[in-house]
């Protein structure tokens, strides 16, 4: 369970509009599933462009999205006109990635001032069952008087955040 709470009362906006405008997310058809006071969830369905040689999901792609879901959690405890930015992150696979979809589901372990450090596991499934592939932990930084909305211009992609 997450020891704070989120300084920002419309912190589900904000994190939804950030996810939004990722390139990287809407490029990779990630999908925010879940969005609590220090806890996130990204999805990413399986596609062969996503894949090693091998036919797993690709282990940069792995770490990436648990880098994202463990940033968002960390944001969503963060104040208002601020943004976040990964200092540093130290995952460990447990399994190859191989199957339908990846999920990756992070929690705040350590809110701060200005670090957060924040745990994230990735799950694979495969034909029904999901399977613990990716575990680390992530240190977050919270940049005050840098709103996230006004930090490139970009605006939102079409992607789907199908919050729980």
């Amino acid at each position: 369970m997450t020891i704070a709470q989120a300084q920002n009362p419309e912190f589900d906006k904000v994190v939804v509009d950030s996810f939004s405008r990722q390139p990287f997310m809407h490029t990779i058809g990630a999908t925010l599933s879940t969005l609590e006071p220090g806890i996130c969830e990204v999805s990413v369905d399986r596609d062969e462009s996503l894949t090693q040689q091998h036919g797993f999901f690709h282990g940069g792609l792995v770490a990436a999205v648990a880098d994202s879901a463990a940033g968002y959690a960390a944001f969503s405890l963060f104040p208002v006109d601020s943004t976040v930015l990964t200092v540093d992150y130290n995952v460990k696979f447990l399994r190859p990635a191989n199957g339908s979809t990846i999920r990756a589901c992070a929690e705040v372990v350590k809110p701060g001032r200005t670090l957060y450090v924040v745990k994230a596991d990735v799950f694979v499934k495969d034909a029904g069952a999901e399977r613990h592939c990716l575990t680390g932990l992530f240190t977050m930084m919270c940049l005050m008087g840098k709103p996230d909305a006004q930090n490139l211009g970009r605006e939102p992609h079409k992607m789907s955040t199908e919050m729980t």
